[in-house]
C-alpha cells in the first residue's frame, strides 16, 4: 500500500527520471564499440520496440496531417473550379444570347436594305400584355425618336401591327393577331381585297387573323400569299402578312373567309421595325 501511494504521489517524476535513464542510455549504446554487453543487450532489446513504436506514431501523424492539408487544398482546388466553371457557364450562355441577337438583328438589317423605298428604325420590345400571345405590347421608342400613332410595325417575316400609342421613350403596338385589330390585304395570286381581322380574343386565342368580305366567286385557296394592300394612311404597300389555311363561307354571309396564319411568330417578339415613312415622301 505505500509503495503504491509513493508511486501515485511521484508518477509524473518517476516517468520523467525513467526517460531520461531511457535516453542516455540510448546515448550511451549509440556510441562506436567493438562489443556490446549485456546491459546494453537488455537495454537496446527494451528501447527498439518503443523506438518502433514512437516511429510508427510520428509516421501516422505525420501522414494524416499531410492527408488532412492535401484533402484541404484538393477542397479549396474544387471550390476555384466550380466557381470557375460557374463563371464560364454564364459567359457562354451570354455569348450565346449575344449570337442569336446579332442574327435577328441582321435579318431586320437585310430586310430595311431590301425595302429601300422605307424609311425604318429598331425598337426593343420591353413589355406586353398578360398571356403567351403579344397582342399589345411595349416598345423602347416613341415621340423623343419620331415614333408616331398609326406608324406600322415590321420584323423580316413581316408585318407585325401598328402603332396605337405613344410616348416620350415609349411606344404601344397593337398586332395583327388581336382582336382589335383590322387592316387592309390582299391575295397576291388573285388579286381579291379583303380586310384582316385578329382572331385573338379574350379566351379564345390561337395567333390567326381572318381575311374577311372576300367576294363569292374568289378563287382564293390554302396556300395563297396574303400582303398588305396600301389601302389606307399608315401601311405601306406589299408588306407581307401571312398564309391562307382554310377558306370558309358562314351562313347568311355573303361573302368568303380565309383563315390566315402570319409570317410573325407572335408568341415570341424581341426586337422589330418601325415604319416611320416612305423614303419618295
Amino acid at each position: 500500500m505505500v509503495l503504491l501511494q509513493f508511486l501515485r504521489r511521484h508518477s509524473l517524476a518517476i516517468i520523467v527520471a525513467v526517460s531520461l535513464f531511457l535516453l542516455a542510455l540510448a546515448i550511451f549504446t549509440s556510441q562506436p564499440r567493438g562489443s556490446m554487453s549485456f546491459l546494453e543487450g537488455l537495454v537496446g532489446e527494451v528501447i527498439s520496440p518503443v523506438q518502433k513504436a514512437i516511429y510508427r506514431a510520428a509516421s501516422f501523424i505525420h501522414g494524416s496531417i499531410a492527408e488532412i492539408k492535401e484533402r484541404r487544398n484538393l477542397r479549396e482546388n474544387y471550390e476555384q473550379l466550380k466557381e470557375r466553371v460557374e463563371q464560364l457557364e454564364k459567359e457562354l450562355l451570354r455569348m450565346n444570347e449575344l449570337e442569336k441577337q446579332n442574327q435577328r438583328l441582321k435579318k431586320l438589317l437585310d430586310f430595311a436594305v431590301e425595302r429601300e423605298e422605307l424609311v425604318v428604325t429598331g425598337a426593343r420590345v420591353t413589355g406586353k400584355d398578360p398571356g403567351n400571345w403579344f397582342n399589345v405590347f411595349t416598345i423602347d421608342k416613341g415621340k423623343n425618336q419620331g415614333i408616331a400613332v398609326n406608324m406600322a410595325v415590321v420584323t423580316e417575316r413581316g408585318l407585325v401591327g401598328r402603332i396605337i400609342e405613344v410616348g416620350p421613350n415609349w411606344a404601344k403596338v397593337r398586332s395583327i393577331v388581336d382582336a382589335q385589330s383590322s387592316i387592309s390585304g390582299i391575295v397576291e395570286r388573285t388579286r381579291d381585297n379583303g380586310i384582316v381581322k385578329g382572331n385573338n380574343a379574350f379566351g379564345a386565342e390561337d395567333g390567326t387573323c381572318s381575311m374577311v368580305y372576300l367576294p363569292l366567286d374568289s378563287e382564293v385557296s390554302e396556300g395563297d400569299k396574303v400582303i398588305t394592300s396600301g389601302l389606307g394612311d399608315f401601311l405601306p404597300k406589299g408588306i407581307y402578312i401571312g398564309e391562307v389555311i382554310k377558306v370558309v363561307r358562314y351562313k347568311k354571309d355573303l361573302y368568303k373567309t380565309a383563315v390566315i396564319k402570319p409570317g410573325v411568330d407572335f408568341q415570341r417578339l424581341e426586337e422589330v421595325l418601325i415604319v416611320k415613312a416612305r423614303s419618295d415622301e
